[in-house]
């Protein structure tokens, strides 16, 4: 057989023209499977029999045939052939590293080619057909014109299987074992050894573009075998490498790789240092975000694995590196900030040498500057990486000097003001680190607590000790301001004069105590920072991630524990996230969270004793309770619930609960009893066994001899007695019948002689409230029992058995003696219990009382009442699961019938007529008895008496509408006159009680509840805006145009009106079009001066609405009617105004962009004022970042004429004002003894005129202005001569008077006054038509300018003018008949 011939050059060449033919070329796709098995069969037994019969023609020939056609072979055929080669090539390389004479050795060289070559062109192809089969995912087709015979080719999902990546990795080995041998005795030629390296670095570089190559261990260590073998063996193919490895560095899958494979080749020294290039290299490196974001990416990977893995390598390169800081790429100055914290992290704080120290300190510098970097990415990552390095070593330092925490601490705080939530959640993380991690938890004596009050405690301590042993050597630096933030403490001792300056111990104390004032001062600088960076975080709690919200718990968690201040504000702020909906959104549940919290902090501690723990879980407990409100106590009442589901409360703190309750021990103070109590009833809502087993306790303990001196254990037994009556609500059953107790039951007995024993204290009414609900709750007939100790107090008031003497007649009550407002209760009290005894009248306290059992019970009727109705229609749903079996019918059937419409008109008759109404009602008794108290408040002027009169009357107003119908007057004259802040929220709430009741009666006076949100007092004007919120939202009240007065609301001082504001608007931009359809009266009401906001809080309240308005068509809407405003507004406030709303629409749309540029004509002639132009260039840049071109071409010719325009504008501005001070100067001075103000007054007229025309009079018209002042001047010189010669013409005429005038005069009234006048008209004409144009002015507004300007018929100008024509007529026919 011929040897082939064959030139790797030539054959390469010909590989990359796509020229693949050859003589004696086998056509797979043509033949069997059969005759394919066959000539693979006979290439392996020539390879087998000699590893150098590769040269041979037909054999080579044959190879090349099975690799250009492989996409045609089978699976098992590829495996077999690609195993084949790189076996044969292995033994071959083998036998040529055992040859040592020359001839030896170039026998194998053109087999060496030949293998290396057919193996670079297997991978090409193998690569080729395994990208294109995981891409398409189906079976390479056959030529079109092939025919198969025999056994046919397998398809489908047998050619998909066959797994190139595991025989990648033998063609790699093999070929870096060629690499491996010394060809350079074998390949003299340099040329040839080049080829053969370049070939090999080419297939290379076509294996690693798949990101899953590197995956592989065995190919990957492959790979970089074969790029350290060709940069170690060959100098001239090192450039080749280095320029490959350049191009690896722009895939991010082979970033880390390479950066493994230059520290081991920087290790051995055979191969150049490419380490030391690629760092010299890199500073040259340029990157952008949009166009170069893989390699930027890339090239961060690998920087950042190399500081891992050779940080010393790193650190001398740094200074090629450090300018990649400032690249214009954000993941590039991502990756230099974690590189900068591996070598803080593995060499620079491990080193104490002050060369390292230094650059340590250098490297926080460049860090803390990246807190302002622009990207919020980039600072998200340094707060990580900077959290990182707060971890405590095994020594327990941390890698950040002592002398940086300040610094990072003060920047981190001011992150959580960041705009983007990522950030903020970071820098709260660190936060929590650095004070888990802090360097002043040291100290055993203060067993780890970060207290502020302690660290100053401590300090004044230490200050003192020193002062005393050492007067004269304090040792503070008397040019460092000593601030809580600035500790600038002199530590050695020798700056200081000491005593006995010879005594060595004397020294060594003194400078320990220094040591320890320098640490309280460091501590108390940086719990003074904590402490104020805890407002902040109580407000992100509130915050809509969840992600943030989280850690914002974690935080007060360890702040809690490490007993910081301001940690438990943080706590009871937390507990209202309990309300929060969970979707499983991001992977965080808020309430587990929260849960977990509460449960580490107060069920979690670290006593070993199982009593003692328990013991102190029910101290904190009940100290946590006691600090709570009425909302945190709810809120936590509902955390317990989900504790109790998840059953993670023990069985023995329930039971210690008891124990603290009932416990007969004097030194257990009533607080911790109403504690205890408090905390069981909240367990008992979700178990009420836990109630049911202890109720004798409760009776004995909450109802007996201790609540005789302690209401408020009262209030909170009738709150757990309550449980007892309470079902839990099943979703989609219906409602279940609750406990009832009969009449004479013990409960009750216990709480009647409670509410009637003597009582002075305020602690009553809380009381009395929860003790009427639980008589409502469990008794079988609460009115029965509510009415009889309703008559005995009334009785003991008024020192009669015959009460409806005094209901009869209510003007007897008002002998009750006087008592001036402003005194204190309990005066007022003893004031009126003396006057009492004294006269025999009522005593105003005990009316105060029977004044508020009374509206109560009065109120809780009605939820008796339908509590009755619902219990009825339960038995209706029970009877009829049942079936058609009749039973027998209960007394209230029989009264009230069995039709479900007819027994709900019943009850609502018994509500509307008789409770109030019927001459057997107790409760109507009282009814005229509250009405006189709330009219003669003067009579009645005892504080607490006239609030709980009010209350009683809102709550008998809320039992009937038509009680409420002949009260409301009188109910509203209170709202309005009332000075009583707790009062006017009575009422507020009260009204909104009646809306939802009565909706006619009290819609007609809304104005009257809107009007409240200016009230003085912030409460009143919370509860108004709570109020409105709930009737808006729920649709009890139509939003109407005083919609704007809750905007208003937004901008108040006080946080908690504000962000209910922003809640109620948030809430209501859910509904159809609410904020869209009322936005025209906000604009309208805001930008007046009189009744409107100020200019930074109207951009504050709109930019908040305006972000509400989503829809194109609205914002297309808004952006016209807006316009047209500007034709309406006489007053540049009013151009700002539109203009920054203008603003703040998204241009996003051709048409709204269209009609901002058709409205021209409407506001070019207010393009002077810099406000308003700002405000249209803000727009035009907002458009200008548009993507699409046909708005932006039509907006840059639009941006020209605004430019003329505004120049324009300028110019006749100041013409006019130059023509304005030229008038004002040559005005004439008024001749002696006249006083010229009458033409004065003209020509101020004219100028004022003038000016509300606008700026955009030209030039001409600005001339022909200055003439007519000239001709104006002229013609009052000549009046004057010709009437000076009279004295009587400088007198002022009298009113009603004739009296003959010259003719001059006569001249001078008919042309002056009649002008005068006909230019007044025009003008109030144009201001009319103005407002008449406007689309947001408000019904206000308009009243407002209707009182100002009277209208006038059609034709006003004309007949306003006739009356001066009529009177300058009389005037002349009186002259001539004189």
């Amino acid at each position: 057989m011929a040897h082939a011939l064959f030139s790797l050059h030539d054959e390469l060449v010909r590989l990359q023209e796509n020229d693949l033919e050859f003589e004696q070329e086998v056509e797979i796709e043509k033949i069997s499977q059969d005759e394919v098995d066959q000539h693979l069969d006979a290439l392996s037994q020539a390879l087998v029999e000699d590893v150098t019969n590769v040269v041979l023609q037909d054999v080579f020939d044959l190879a090349r045939s099975f690799i250009k056609h492989l996409d045609q072979l089978r699976t098992e055929t590829i495996g077999s052939f690609v195993d084949l080669l790189p076996n044969r090539f292995i033994e071959l390389l083998e036998e040529a590293s055992q040859a040592k004479t020359a001839p030896d050795l170039d026998q194998y060289r053109l087999p060496i080619e030949i293998y290396g070559f057919l193996l670079c062109w297997l991978m090409e192809r193998a690569e080729r057909r395994s990208r294109t089969s995981k891409q398409e995912k189906v079976p390479p087709t056959l030529p079109a014109g092939g025919r198969q015979k025999g056994k046919s080719l397998k398809t489908g999902k047998e050619s998909t299987d066959w797994n190139w990546d595991k025989q990648r990795a033998k063609v790699l080995a093999a070929l870096a074992e060629m690499m491996k041998i010394d060809l350079h005795r074998i390949i003299v030629s340099s040329a040839e050894r080049d080829c053969i390296v370049s070939m090999v670095l080419k297939s290379l570089a076509l294996a690693l573009e798949e990101a899953d190559v590197v995956k592989n261990g065995e190919t990957k260590a492959a790979a970089l075998q074969i790029l350290e073998l060709c940069a170690k063996k060959y100098e001239s193919a090192s450039k080749g490498v280095q320029s490959r490895i350049s191009q690896f560095l722009r895939e991010e899958h082979l970033a880390e790789p390479i950066a493994e494979f230059l520290v081991k080749a920087s290790e051995s020294r055979g191969p150049p240092d490419m380490l030391e290039a690629i760092l010299r290299e890199s500073r040259n490196y340029e990157f952008f975000d949009n166009t170069d974001n893989k390699a930027a990416k890339a090239f961060g990977k690998f920087i950042v694995r190399l500081s891992e893995l050779a940080p010393e390598r790193v650190l001398k390169g740094l200074v090629h590196l450090q300018v990649q800081m400032d690249s214009n790429a954000y993941c590039v100055r991502i990756s230099m900030i974690e590189v900068f914290a591996n070598l803080i992290h593995l060499t620079l704080s491990t080193n104490g040498s002050e060369t390292s120290y230094a650059q340590m300190i250098s490297i926080y510098n460049v860090l803390e500057e990246r807190f302002r970097d622009s990207k919020a990415f980039v600072r998200s990552r340094l707060l990580q990486v900077l959290a990182r390095l707060t971890e405590p070593r095994e020594t327990g330092v941390s890698d950040i000097p002592l002398e940086r925490w300040m610094t990072i601490l003060k920047l981190c705080v001011g992150r959580l003001h960041d705009k983007t939530s990522n950030v903020r959640k970071n820098a709260i993380k660190l936060l929590t680190k650095m004070l888990e991690n802090s360097p002043f938890s040291v100290i055993a004596t203060d067993k780890g607590r970060q207290n502020l009050t302690l660290f100053k405690d401590r300090k004044e301590e230490i200050m003192r000790v020193i002062k005393e042993k050492f007067p004269n050597s304090l040792g503070l630096d008397e040019n460092c301001p000593q601030t809580p933030e600035e500790g600038c403490l002199v530590l050695s001792a020798e700056t200081a004069v000491v005593p006995l300056a010879d005594d060595a111990a004397a020294r060594k104390e003194l400078g320990a105590l220094r040591r320890f004032l320098q640490y309280y001062t460091d501590g108390i600088a940086f719990l003074s920072i904590v402490k104020r960076a805890v407002p902040t975080l109580c407000e992100l709690i509130a915050s809509n991630t969840k992600t943030e919200v989280v850690e914002c718990m974690k935080f007060f968690v360890a702040a809690f524990k490490l007993d910081v201040e301001g940690a438990k504000e943080g706590i009871l702020i937390m507990v209202h996230k309990v309300w929060d909906k969970d979707n499983d959104e991001e992977g965080v549940s808020i309430r587990d969270s929260l849960v977990k919290s509460y449960l580490e902090i107060y069920f979690e501690p670290t006593q070993e004793s199982v009593k003692d723990r328990n013991e102190l879980i029910v101290h904190n407990l009940i100290m946590l309770i006691q600090d709570m409100n009425l909302a945190d106590m709810i809120s936590f009442e509902h955390l317990l619930g989900l504790m109790m589901l998840q059953q993670k409360i023990p069985v023995e703190v329930i039971e210690l609960l008891w124990a603290v309750f009932s416990s007969r021990k004097k030194e257990v103070k009533a607080g911790r009893r109403r504690g205890a109590l408090a905390l069981l009833s909240m367990l008992g809502k979700v178990d009420r066994n836990v109630i049911v087993s202890k109720k004798d306790l409760l009776l004995k303990y909450g109802l007996g001899e201790p609540a005789e001196e302690d209401l408020l254990l009262a209030k909170y037994a009738c709150v757990t007695l309550q449980q007892l009556g309470q079902q839990r609500k099943m979703k989609g059953a219906p409602p279940q019948a609750s406990m009832r107790l009969a009449t004479e039951d013990v409960v009750f007995r216990r709480i009647s002689s409670l509410l009637l024993q003597p009582c002075r204290s305020f602690d009553w009414f809380g009381f009395a409230e929860q003790g009427i609900n639980t008589i409502y709750a469990l008794a079988e007939h609460p009115d029965g029992i509510c009415g009889e100790f309703v008559r005995i107090l009334a009785e003991r008031i008024f020192s009669t058995d015959n009460v409806e003497e005094i209901t009869r007649n209510p003007e007897l009550l008002q002998n009750t003696p006087h008592v001036p407002p402003a005194e204190e209760a309990e005066e007022s009290a003893s004031f009126i219990s003396a006057s009492s005894s004294q006269s025999g009248t009522a005593d105003a306290f005990e009316l105060s009382k029977l004044c508020f059992l009374v509206g109560h019970i009065a109120i809780k009727q009605v939820s008796h009442l339908e509590a009755i109705e619902t219990d009825w229609k339960r038995r209706k749903v029970k009877d009829a699961t049942r079936g058609p079996k009749i039973n027998e019918q209960d007394e209230l059937d029989q009264v009230v019938g069995t039709t479900e419409d007819d027994f709900s008109d019943d009850i609502a008759f018994v509500r509307e007529e008789e409770l109030l109404y019927d001459s057997n009602s107790l409760l109507g008794v009282f009814g005229p008895v509250i009405q006189m108290i709330c009219r003669s408040n003067i009579s009645f002027n005892f504080p607490i008496l006239q609030i709980m009169a009010t209350l009683a009357l809102c709550k008998l107003m809320c039992v009937s509408s038509r009680f409420c119908e002949e009260n409301l007057q009188l109910l509203l004259t209170i709202l309005e006159k009332s000075t009583d802040a707790i009062i006017r929220s009575n009422i507020i709430i009260g009204l909104g009680d009646m809306t939802v009741s009565f909706n006619t009666l009290i819609d007609q006076n809304i104005a009257y509840l809107y009007k409240r949100l200016s009230d003085p007092d912030p409460t009143v004007k919370k509860n108004t805006l709570m109020v409105l919120t709930h009737l808006i939202l729920n649709g009890m009240v139509k939003v109407k145009s005083q919609l704007s007065e809750m905007a208003k609301c937004l901008e108040d001082p006080d946080k908690r009106i504000s962000d209910l504001a922003k809640l109620f608007f948030t809430e209501l931009s859910t509904k159809d079009n609410a904020v869209y359809n009322n936005l025209p009266d906000i604009i309208s009401t805001l930008s007046r001066g009189d009744t409107g906001v100020t200019e930074s809080q109207f951009r504050s309240i709109m930019k908040f609405i305006l972000d509400f308005i989503k829809k194109e068509k609205q914002n297309e809407a808004i952006v016209e009617k807006l316009c047209l405003r500007f034709k309406a507004s006489d007053i540049p406030r009013q151009w700002q105004d539109i203009g920054y709303c203008l603003s703040l629409i998204p241009f996003t749309t051709e048409r709204c962009v269209k009609k901002l540029i058709d409205a021209l004509p409407l506001y070019q002639d207010k393009l002077h004022d810099d406000i308003l132009f700002k405000h249209i260039q803000d727009i035009i840049l907002k458009v200008k970042k548009l993507p699409k071109t046909d708005i932006r071409q039509s907006f840059e010719e639009f941006e020209g004429r605004i430019e003329q325009i505004r120049l324009k504008c300028q110019e006749d501005e100041s013409a006019v004002n130059n023509a304005r001070t030229y008038k004002r100067s040559s005005r004439p001075q008024p001749l002696p003894g006249t006083d010229g103000n009458t033409d004065m007054a003209a020509e101020d007229d004219e100028e004022e005129e003038e000016s509300e025309k606008g700026p955009l009079k030209t030039t001409a018209a600005a001339k022909e202005c200055s003439k007519k002042q000239a001709s104006s001047k002229s013609r009052r010189l000549v009046q004057d001569d010709e009437s000076s010669g009279s004295e009587s013409d400088f007198e002022p005429l009298p009113p009603k008077r004739t009296y003959k005038k010259s003719s001059a005069t006569r001249r001078t009234i008919q042309k002056e006054v009649p002008a005068r006048r006909t230019r007044n008209n025009r003008r109030t004409n144009v201001e009319e038509t103005q407002d008449s144009d406007s689309d947001f002015e408000s019904p206000a507004q308009g009243s407002s300018r209707s009182n100002a300007v009277p209208k006038a018929p059609a034709g006003s100008s004309k007949a306003r003018s006739v009356p001066v024509r009529r009177m300058v007529a009389e005037e002349e026919s009186e002259d001539e008949s004189d």
